[in-house]
């Protein structure tokens, strides 16, 4: 197969359908691993979490529940475009009819719940790399740090914190208007559960 008719197939449909996404998911990892930008806007959100809903294991394989929602999601996509693709080569070799439209539209949500599943067992040996039980949670509050990012105001900032030997990077918020700068040493007062930010205020 030329290189030409390969991205002709997943460019097709119904392959873009997961490829597009895929592809877009994979432009925001990379750009996450610079700006954190995907664990922002997702860090409160349980797209699959489905310990509540009875019956779910039948819907949706738990294990998603498990992982990073990216991690899901990328993994998801990846598994949907391989089978769609291969769905696509195959049928490419019938005459173009319009059952055959009608077949691709059915495939899609056929090939996204294997794609699930597929994922789901994929995943399964890596939960526990994802489990939050594994590591002990440090209780940031009260301790000392130093501002991170150029500056912390009322909507965002940076700080870092050293404990036990370790450093770690937070994302903090004040709520005075006292300037605080890069380097700037500050104590951590608190915790935004709904942001998931800490608050800080100037050290004395």
């Amino acid at each position: 197969m030329e290189i030409q008719d390969f991205v002709s197939l997943l460019l097709g449909f119904p392959t873009s359908i997961f490829f597009i996404p895929l592809t877009v998911l994979f432009v925001i990892m990379l750009v996450d691993m610079v700006c954190n930008v995907f664990e922002t806007f997702t860090a409160d959100l349980d797209l699959f979490d489905l310990d509540d809903i009875p019956g779910s294991g039948i819907l949706l394989p738990p294990v998603l529940s498990k992982v990073p929602l990216a991690v899901a999601l990328f993994v998801s996509f990846f598994f949907a475009t391989i089978l769609s693709f291969y769905y696509q080569e195959w049928t490419a070799r019938f005459s173009d009819l319009t059952v055959w439209f009608v077949v691709d539209i059915i495939s899609i949500p056929v090939t996204a719940y294997l794609a699930l599943f597929i994922s789901a067992w994929v995943l399964k040996p890596l939960t526990p790399l994802f489990s939050k039980h594994n590591f002990a949670e440090v209780n940031y509050i009260g301790l000392k740090a130093r501002v991170h990012s150029s500056t912390i105001n009322q909507d965002i900032g940076e700080i870092m914190v050293k404990h036990r030997g370790n450093e770690f990077l937070l994302d903090a918020i004040i709520d005075q208007n006292t300037p605080v700068y890069y380097g700037d040493e500050v104590i951590i007062v608190s915790k935004d559960k709904a942001s998931n930010r800490y608050i800080v205020a100037v050290s004395s």
